[in-house]
């Protein structure tokens, strides 16, 4: 696979020549590695697929599993899995701005197919933009936990929103006590991304301070098979009915000194800085889907004939798509610009808030206007937009709130101090 530089080359945000080389490679390993399982399983495609891919309790069958283990696999192998990640563990090295063109591509394509497995976007994954810091982990924990996840060998949960907090992490319940040589953990996390099937779990608990104060948040690595944790009830949510999220339950969960990351007291801490990046990626994945939607309404307004017309010659038609093709445009120079920034050892939060505001009202402005253009056939299962348009609605509410990215934009140019 191609290396790709971890800051862009100038300002003009295009992708650069590795970076057309990698979506090659990309595209390629998509038609000899997951085409082929799309074909040999296609019971777990179209209108009907999704519900095969669950149980009845929502759960990913493991039949399901296993392609998406094999997919995981074969792409850790070539490269794509670990990109995000740091070369001393493994992986690529390559940047915020490189990664989030290549996950758009990625996500510029139809929704249905098995291509979503290759990279790692968000909490799901050490591949992702949650993953610890190098420098925060010691030799054993990135031999036992993080270098089997960046191999596609393991799967983890991350265990940070709690029940009755909301999207500020830092109003924290759990808590981890020191007794001798051990933590002992107890708590509840709500909406554990992967837990159903994870094999270990990132779990934050206040060791000391209150409320409200970052500081005084630990991290742990926890394993799946330790007698102090509990995966309770299946989350579905809007969308996809498999099961991906859970709650998880701590009771006296006992877990080594050395399971600890990093410095007592600063594992949240030490953790913000990846937050953005996740940010940065969902805006990518937005702006690929928005982008797939809307190539699918051109095709369509300018085959689809009624009263003897293409649809595509109406006003109406023409005004939802030049509102919706700009709309795409802006979204994505926003994201490549605060992906950027960051790449440049700058601190954009604002602008990374922006982006994530704008990517989710995006996906869901795209998802209304392809069900909008196609009419009746675009409310119907048989076509992906009602489902997009189900899903888009999640992401207003993941990695931040709407409300919560107008929060921190409005800190940006308002000062009460």
């Amino acid at each position: 696979m191609a290396k790709a530089a971890a800051t862009p080359d100038g300002l003009h945000f295009e992708p650069s020549t590795e970076i057309k080389i990698i979506k090659k490679q990309l595209d390629e390993f998509i038609e000899r590695e997951v085409k082929p399982l799309e074909e040999e399983h296609d019971q777990y495609l179209g209108e009907d697929g999704m519900f095969n891919r669950a149980d009845e309790d929502g759960k990913m069958t493991p039949e399901f599993q296993e392609i998406r283990n094999t997919i995981r696999r074969k792409s850790a192998e070539a490269g794509f899995l670990s990109m995000a990640m740091p070369e001393e563990l493994g992986g690529e090295g390559m940047g915020d701005l490189a990664y989030s063109m290549v996950f758009e591509h990625l996500h510029n394509r139809n929704p249905d197919g098995f291509h979503r497995m290759i990279m790692s976007g968000d909490s799901e994954g050490m591949g992702g933009p949650v993953a610890p810091q190098p420098d925060k982990l010691t030799d054993y924990q990135k031999e036992k936990w993080v270098k089997p996840s960046i191999r596609g060998e393991l799967t983890n949960g991350m265990g940070l929103t709690e029940p009755d907090h909301g999207s500020d992490p830092t109003w924290m319940d759990s808590t981890a006590q020191k007794d001798g040589d051990e933590w002992v953990i107890n708590g509840t996390k709500t909406y554990n991304t992967m837990a159903p099937i994870a094999d270990f779990w990132v779990i934050h608990a206040r060791t000391s301070g209150e409320d409200g104060d970052v500081r005084g948040i630990s991290s742990f690595f926890v394993d799946r098979d330790n007698p102090g944790i509990e995966v309770g009830k299946y989350q579905r949510y809007m969308g996809d009915p498999l099961a991906h999220q859970a709650f998880v339950h701590l009771d006296d969960c006992r877990v080594p000194e050395e399971n600890m990351i990093g410095a007592e007291g600063r594992g949240l801490l030490d953790q913000l800085k990846n937050f953005g990046g996740a940010r940065v990626y969902i805006t990518a994945h937005c702006v690929g889907r928005s982008q797939w939607m809307f190539d699918k309404c051109v095709e369509y307004a300018e085959n689809r004939k009624t009263f003897g017309e293409p649809i595509g010659k109406n006003q109406f038609v023409q005004g939802m798509l030049a509102d919706l093709r700009a709309d795409i445009e802006q979204t994505r120079w926003l994201y490549r610009h605060a992906a950027w920034r960051a790449d440049n050892g700058e601190v954009p939060r604002w602008e990374i808030s922006a982006a994530k505001l704008r990517g989710a009202q995006l996906w869901n402005k795209a998802a209304d206007v392809a069900i909008q253009i196609h009419g009746g056939a675009g409310v119907m299962s048989s076509l992906p937009f009602e489902r997009e348009y189900r899903e888009a609605r999640m992401s207003r509410i993941v990695e931040g709130t709407d409300e919560i990215q107008k929060r921190t934009i409005a800190r940006e140019f308002l000062d009460f101090n």
